[in-house]
């Protein structure tokens, strides 16, 4: 599986390092601390020659995220049975074989026990099951969804101020899959069944069709033998996979702007150039007999290639014993496409539009706020950041991130800092997670986050969201 989106300037995701525990703050501790706010560098590097803020870290983070649904993919698998294939060669996919779908719709059971049935029964059974299609469609579009993703960091920060300020410097790649459910409404008219049920019984035995559409969307199949009956569903309810491949350069310049008694005020730019390679997949239910191969065959698929620049700006006020930020990322908001989907399987305008619509990924104009407080030593550390507004990433999900953490400088002989912290989506899905992370030998970095939700996958309760980095850092 690929792996979600982390630029060192203000990821939607996650940001690299420490500061997965840390958050996207200023924090001052390490050479990450200077590669969120774009005039972080300048403040760090002003505190003093002594602190180590000047060098460079290389970290890779990974993670997984799973909507809470047990056992997801086997879950599709078993849903999608009732829905009707596309035309042949209109509903191919990756790892699919609409061919080998059983017949006969979902089993209803004993809907009617007999052969002439009472109608209005028959009518209340059938809806029945359509409301508990219409839940299961609810649940799809909340929970019904599986990602994972992939960053490796290397930021560098210059100890020697050119042209009047502090410099830095990035380099990151990223990848990120996600696969997730899109549902199409289910057409009834109660009226309009229950007269095609009377006409279909008004018939002799011997000369009832096996298949009775009851309105657009659905259909009834009679077996004979048993006098049991199924439920098809033909609508354009699918499974989109998307992938995403970023590799990112930035530059970085800032410096002091205003020095008084009580704090200093420093002003900062972020230049970013993005080469995204984008994929994407759509697949109507009828056409699905294997959702995690799919999910798999993703990053296989064909991939459309992007280069756009980016640009942010911050500034931040540094007091003896706290400092307030401010930084607005992606200012120019650039676009990047995904390659089109073949829509000649599809009919419902919804859904098509819906598909044209998620081809185009900008990355959202975001307003980022911290706060940090400060021992008196600055040993220890208590920090805030709030994103103002939501921001998309790649693959559709909104993210508005709320972080509180709290660091100590340790300086042991084997652990020298040590962190923890606390995350919150405001948006979207609204996950929370808790971190923690050290850093040990002066040089490695390890820092682990996991969502307090849980979900059951394949028997095993687990966290909804885990994430993972590692890194290593060289500091002067």
């Amino acid at each position: 599986m690929l792996l979600a989106s982390s630029a060192t300037a203000g990821p939607v995701y996650q940001p690299p390092g420490a500061n997965l525990t840390f958050g996207d703050v200023t924090h001052g501790q390490r050479v990450q601390s200077a590669s969120t706010n774009p005039a972080a560098a300048a403040a760090d590097l002003t505190r003093g020659r002594e602190a180590r803020t000047r060098g460079v870290v290389s970290s890779a983070s990974v993670g997984l995220e799973y909507g809470n649904i047990q056992d997801l993919w086997d879950f599709y698998d078993e849903i999608t049975k009732g829905y009707e294939p596309s035309d042949p060669g209109a509903g191919d996919g990756p790892g699919q074989n609409p061919g080998d779908k059983p017949g006969g719709g979902i089993d209803l059971g004993e809907i009617w026990d007999r052969v002439d049935p009472d109608v209005q029964d028959a009518i209340r059974a059938l809806s029945d099951e359509l409301a508990r299609q219409v839940a299961i469609g609810a649940i799809i579009r909340a929970e019904g969804y599986g990602k994972a993703w992939i960053a490796v960091d290397l930021p560098f920060v210059t100890g020697t101020e050119y042209f009047g300020g502090a410099w830095t410097f990035g380099l990151n790649y990223s990848g990120s899959s996600k696969a997730f459910g899109i549902v199409d409404q289910i057409e009834f008219d109660a009226d309009a069944a229950r007269e095609a049920l009377n006409d279909w019984l008004a018939q002799l035995p011997g000369n009832r069709p096996i298949q009775l559409p009851v309105s657009s969307d659905l259909q009834l199949y009679h077996d004979p033998a048993t006098n049991g009956f199924g439920l098809g569903i033909n609508n354009d309810s699918s499974l989109i996979a998307k992938s995403t491949r970023t590799t990112e350069l930035s530059t970085g310049y800032s410096r002091i702007a205003r020095s008084t008694e009580s704090g200093n005020l420093f002003l900062g730019i972020r230049g970013h150039v993005y080469y995204k390679e984008l994929s994407r997949i759509s697949l109507r239910f009828g056409d699905i007999t294997d959702s995690n191969e799919l999910f798999d065959q993703i990053r296989n698929g064909d991939f459309r290639s992007d280069t756009r620049f980016g640009l942010d700006v911050g500034a931040l006020w540094v007091a003896n014993r706290y400092q307030l930020g401010i930084q607005v990322t992606n200012l120019n908001e650039p676009k990047f496409k995904f390659p089109g989907i073949d829509l000649d399987a599809y009919s419902a305008e919804n859904i098509i539009e819906f598909l044209e619509r998620d081809r185009t990924y900008k990355m959202d104009l975001q307003v980022k706020l911290e706060g940090s407080y400060f021992g008196r030593d600055r040993r220890w550390s208590a920090h805030i950041g709030v994103d103002a507004d939501p921001a998309t990433d790649p693959l559709g999900d909104e993210f508005q991130w709320l972080t509180l953490s709290a660091g100590f400088l340790a300086d042991a002989r084997w652990v020298q800092d040590i962190r923890f912290g606390y995350r919150e989506n405001l948006a979207g899905s609204e996950l929370k997670y808790v971190g923690a992370g050290l850093t040990a030998f002066r040089f490695l970095n390890f820092d682990v986050s996991s969502a307090l939700d849980t979900v059951s996958i394949d028997g095993h309760k687990l966290p909804r969201g885990l994430m993972i980095s590692l890194g290593f850092q060289v500091t002067w």
